[in-house]
């Protein structure tokens, strides 16, 4: 049986000559040392060398169930981040461990000694407060130790700035209102955060980082300019076509909200009218296709149907008026409603006549019956010592000193006060009568108020439909000359909003155009080496710029789409461009740093390769051209490689940390 033919495998491709741009002897700015003090009066807990060239910070999977544990959460982002923080960026941690760190080292700080543009600066910036900030120019960390001497961070800052941006970039930057701190928006570029996972070209810091790098609210365009301004495609053309398209795109989208608006005026409008006409809202408009007529005049035609409708609409509308006998019954209606409001305060003077002579006629009875037991007492005396009867005629012989009640006076009491009572009994029964005329009045005035009210209201009531209905009619006809002045309105909208999509389109196609005069040539050779050399020998790199930006692509046996492959592309275009760097094609730093790069997707293989390539690019630390610092939990290749990993952490123990405790 004959064998079946095996495809041979190309060979990797061998590095193409890495030529530093005249006049470099070394990359315009690299991090030669990181320190880290728990206690800046202490010795460092971490002296970190870093070399030109590869640089690897290393913390190896366990195998087993500690794997989790040890791979990740040593310390490889923070170590990211604190190299940021000398570079100049606000935070060093994510909060939390920005919280631990302050309270556990508050005397602690992190130090760089970081080469730009040929001489050494010492920086050294504290985790507590920003007052302690130091940057000068030395050629260690230990010249930092002079707490009386001046230093000056922003200087440091500035210079950072001076050696990325030439006086070209900075002018160009000037028409970019948006980019308030250059620096940070490069240094986001080239120190991506791991939060992004690489994700898209722009993508350098993740909206809820805690890095509060200006990047996290800039739009994509913008960082789309700076990266084209850092890697030099971009010019003071593409800066006229920036303002150009930013004015043409805010023109675009005020036309569109103009449209919008008067979208929801005219439908408003139409839905109004055709509550009005008592019509479906879809026979208001459009008008009526018609083959015999044009535009206009099915439009003019359209509108002189719609005015009969409303002229027939105020037609029908019915007219109540008030007549004389209905103002008259209003009149008496008021006249009634006073009568009303005597009768009532006659009642009420009533009602409080007759209280008062209940109240009297109370007292005459308390008094009639209070004279007549003294009566009864007078008639039949007592002892006052011992209250035994007395003979009234003895007693005058026997007690002498005793005075008895005169029954006769008493009786004259008691008949005054049965006469008393008498009389407020028919002071009260007078007062009952009156308060009883007077309510049967006011009931029956209000009884004609009821009648004459309902009478009055109905007719008001019909008169404010009739009313209401003849406004409604009148409206209509208002409202067919207010729907074609906004169907006019929305037609110029419309014509407006085409023109502006129009000339934002000639604009972006006029900046494609112009696109086409930079060159990418340089920049896709690289891309398309490293492609070759880490994806596949078969395989090719290309870089497109237009108008929507920079995109680079993978192509192998057709072109790929997957989530790991879209973030190697980013990886590659990031070492590709740094390429161009050293060799002066580009005006970005030869310095870069990728904080674990998607390797949960990448084989060990893959990032093999990517070790080889850049160590093969930059075999001898001393004159490497470019500074490249990769963080992984995949193992490096034993042999050169290997010796390349300038720290080794882990979080299996606080030791192995990268702050040697357990934050």
């Amino acid at each position: 049986m004959p064998r079946r033919p095996v495809q041979e495998r190309l060979p990797f491709p061998d590095p193409p000559g890495l030529v530093c741009a005249a006049g470099r002897l070394e990359p315009v700015f690299w991090v030669r040392r990181v320190v880290l003090w728990h206690d800046v009066t202490q010795r460092p807990v971490r002296n970190v060398q870093l070399r030109r060239g590869l640089n690897v910070i290393w913390s190896p999977t366990a195998r087993g169930e500690a794997a989790v544990a040890t791979g990740h959460a040593a310390g490889k982002s923070l170590f990211c981040r604190l190299i940021r923080y000398c570079l100049g960026e606000d935070t060093f941690a994510d909060p939390d461990d920005t919280v631990s760190i302050r309270e556990r080292f508050p005397s602690g700080a992190v130090g760089a000694e970081v080469r730009v543009r040929g001489l050494t600066w010492a920086v050294r910036r504290s985790f507590g407060s920003r007052r302690d900030d130091r940057a000068t120019r030395a050629d260690t960390l230990d010249q930092l130790a002079d707490d009386g001497a001046a230093y000056d961070f922003d200087a440091f800052i500035s210079e950072l700035e001076a050696s990325a941006f030439d006086a070209n970039q900075r002018s160009l930057l000037t028409g970019m209102p948006e980019v308030d701190r250059p620096w940070q928006f490069l240094l986001a570029w080239l120190t991506r955060d791991q939060e992004c996972r690489i994700d898209g070209l722009t993508h350098w810091r993740h909206p809820d980082t805690s890095s509060h790098s200006p990047v996290r609210h800039a739009r994509s365009s913008v960082r789309l300019d700076v990266l084209r301004l850092a890697l030099g495609p971009y010019s003071g053309r593409s800066g006229a076509f920036r303002k150009g398209l930013v004015d043409a795109g805010a023109r675009n989208e005020r036309a569109a909200a103009m449209r919008r608006a008067l979208e929801n005026r005219f439908s408003s409008v139409r839905d109004e009218l055709a509550h009005g006409l008592r019509v479906d809202a879809a026979s208001i408009w459009p008008p009526p296709a018609s083959l015999l007529q044009d535009a206009a005049d099915a439009v003019e035609a359209h509108r002189i149907s719609l005015q009969g409708l409303a002229d027939q609409r105020v037609r029908a509308a019915a007219t109540v008026t008030m007549d004389p006998d209905h103002v008259r019954e209003a009149e008496q209606l008021a006249q009634l409603q006073g009568e009303v409001a005597g009768a009532e305060a006659r009642v009420a003077t009533a009602r409080a006549r007759a209280d008062l002579e209940r109240a009297r006629v109370a007292l005459a009875m308390a008094e009639r019956v209070k004279t007549w037991a003294a009566y009864r007492a007078a008639n039949h005396p007592v002892c006052p010592f011992d209250d035994t009867p007395l003979d009234v005629e003895a007693s005058k012989f026997k007690c002498p000193n005793v005075r008895l009640p005169d029954p006769a006076a008493a009786r004259s009491l008691a008949d005054n006060a049965g006469a008393e009572a008498i009389l407020a009994q028919e002071g009260l029964a007078h007062a009952d009568d009156e308060l009883q005329s007077a309510s049967g009045e006011h009931a029956t005035l209000k009884s004609r108020v009821r009648t004459l009210a309902q009478r009055v209201d109905q007719r008001y009531a019909a008169v404010a439909s009739a009313t209401r209905e003849s406004q409604e009619a009148w409206a209509t006809r208002g409202l067919v000359h207010r729907l074609l002045e906004l169907s006019r309105q929305l037609d110029e909208s419309l014509r407006a909003e085409d023109e502006a999509k129009l000339a934002l389109h000639q604009l972006q196609e006029e900046q494609v155009t112009a696109l086409s005069e930079h060159s990418t040539a340089d920049l896709e050779r690289w891309f398309d080496f490293l492609v070759r050399r880490v994806v596949a020998p078969e395989a090719k790199g290309t870089v497109v710029l237009d108008g929507k930006g920079l995109h680079p692509r993978i192509e192998w046996r057709g072109t790929r789409r997957s989530v790991a492959l879209n973030s190697l592309q980013v990886v590659l275009f990031d070492l590709a461009a740094m390429l161009c760097a050293v060799e002066g094609h580009s005006k970005a730093p030869a310095f870069l740093i990728h904080d674990s790069p998607r390797e949960g997707d990448l084989d060990s293989s893959t990032y093999a390769r990517i070790f080889h390539a850049f160590l093969e690019l930059g075999p001898d630390e001393a004159t490497a051209p470019f500074q490249y610092i990769l963080t992984t939990t995949t193992d490096p290749p034993a042999g050169p490689v290997r010796s390349r990993v300038r720290l080794q952490i882990g979080a299996d123990t606080e030791a192995a940390r990268l702050f040697q405790v357990d934050l």
